[in-house]
């Protein structure tokens, strides 16, 4: 027969809640540190033509957000640089081939 589980009181679960968000906090801390820390460079992310009211762009690391503004050279560091550009080059690669599939021409039987 299984151990039981004993119950956690309300108390108990909103201590341990309290416990989480501390350590996301700190964990957070961190990484705005390591962030801070890095090497900044510049980024220009393009308008969206087919979306124009789309004016900023979020960009996550470790679940520290950045929100870079569209149209504008802005100073990041290089891992948010990193991550854009990685994420850009992936969806250029996916709209193209999603274009290249829409040429093929379809034959019937």
């Amino acid at each position: 027969m299984a151990a039981k589980e004993t119950e956690k009181t309300p108390e108990q679960m909103q201590m341990e809640e309290k416990a989480y968000e501390r350590q996301a906090a700190e964990a957070e801390k961190s990484v705005l540190e390591q962030l801070k820390a890095m090497k900044k460079v510049s980024i220009l992310i393009p308008d969206d033509p087919t979306n124009p009211d789309d004016k900023i762009v979020p960009i996550v690391f470790n679940g520290v957000v950045y929100t870079v503004p569209r149209g504008v050279s802005t100073d990041v560091p290089e891992a948010i640089a990193e991550i854009w550009k990685y994420s850009y080059e992936k969806t250029r690669e996916v709209n193209q081939r999603i274009e290249n599939s829409t040429k093929k021409e379809i034959k019937g039987m």
